[in-house]
């Protein structure tokens, strides 16, 4: 239990703090003041004061912000303001759009690690988990918890070797499998059946998924299948977002609150190491996405709004724009609520 509560802290306050970094370094490199870059909540533990940042620790080790002072005068080096309230459409929009884009890097980086240094699954062992009443597989003596080795003499490695072999050999009378039972190998022969339905032969059995399988690649293909994953969870994201817009999948069924969120988390923390990064990943893309969205208070928000002072050549109004971010925070505020009340009751009731 002590290890998935720390779980919960831990992913989640990577995402959020590499979140807020990418604002905080994005600021910092055109010259923009940054008050206060925190990692945690609440009271400081530890602060170190910087050239023109406060840096702390805070004791409630969730998440982080880079925190921004509206009454900050003066200019850099090259006569720059300091206050990011001074600057133009463009400078805040880039910091908006850096930390969402640092979400989008964390989970490469994982999913590099992941392909280079853990593997990630390719397959799963041909363990058998279930054999169906009155199949080939029940009549030839196949039991679950075999492991198949072989087919006529063809080495079986992974679970998906079984439908290609059966394409191939079967129809020509019975197939001797080799079986591992115990420490004992076997050999049955077994006849597999066709199914007119699925066009193809079968023999009646159902993977044990326990023992996935999981193989590393160099770390030049790793970075390259890392940016493909990571580009394909945004694109699996943004069709799941679009698909809550427009009704086709459920909203209240495929969005979670904080409680929800902390028992995925511990349950892929309970799973092993290569769940938990996998998951993080997932979280920081979804981040990236979520502050993406054009609403008030968000980065996307606040990129709609460079957008509209790009367009008109015009700031808005610092009140004008206080009271859109007020209402943005107040959407969130209620949202979150929602979403908390459906995971406790959830809790109570189960899913």
């Amino acid at each position: 239990m002590l290890i998935q509560t720390l779980a919960v802290f831990i992913v989640l306050g990577v995402i959020v703090v590499i979140h807020e970094f990418g604002h905080f370094i994005s600021a910092r490199s055109i010259g923009i003041a940054v008050k206060e870059f925190a990692i945690g909540l609440g009271p400081a533990l530890y602060q170190k004061r910087g050239k023109e940042t406060l840096f702390s620790v805070r004791c409630i080790p969730f998440g982080g912000y880079c925190l921004f002072d509206p009454e900050q005068e003066g200019v850099d080096h090259r006569g720059r303001p300091l206050s990011l309230l001074e600057r133009g459409a463009l400078s805040k929009m880039y910091i908006s759009l850096a930390g969402p884009i640092m979400n989008f890097a964390l989970a490469a980086l994982l999913f590099t690690l992941l392909f280079s240094w853990i593997g990630m699954t390719a397959g799963y062992a041909p363990l058998i988990g279930e054999v169906a009443s009155a199949s080939p597989a029940e009549a030839a003596g196949l039991l679950p918890g075999d492991l198949i080795l072989a087919i006529e003499g063809e080495a079986i490695p992974y679970w998906h070797d079984l439908s290609r072999v059966l394409r191939e050999k079967a129809g020509e009378g019975p197939l001797v499998f080799e079986i591992l039972r115990n420490e004992a190998r076997l050999a049955l022969p077994v006849s597999p059946g066709y199914d007119q339905e699925g066009g193809r032969y079968v023999i009646g059995v159902v993977l044990d998924a326990s023992r996935p399988i999981a193989e590393r690649v160099s770390p030049v293909e790793a970075v390259a299948s890392g940016l493909r994953q990571t580009f394909a969870m945004v694109g699996f994201l943004l069709e799941a977002l679009v698909q809550m817009a427009t009704g086709q999948i459920s909203a209240s069924e495929n969005l979670s609150g904080p409680l929800g969120l902390a028992r995925t988390i511990g349950e892929a923390a309970a799973s092993g190491l290569r769940d938990t990064l996998l998951l993080t990943a997932f979280l920081s893309v979804n981040l990236g996405i979520m502050n993406l969205l054009p609403i008030p208070a968000l980065d996307g928000g606040k990129i709609i709004v460079g957008i509209v002072e790009l367009v008109r050549r015009k700031r808005l109004k610092t009140e004008v724009e206080g009271w859109i971010n007020a209402a943005g925070f107040a959407l969130l505020i209620i949202l979150f609520v929602v979403l908390t009340f459906k995971d406790i009751m959830q809790f109570f009731t189960g899913p």
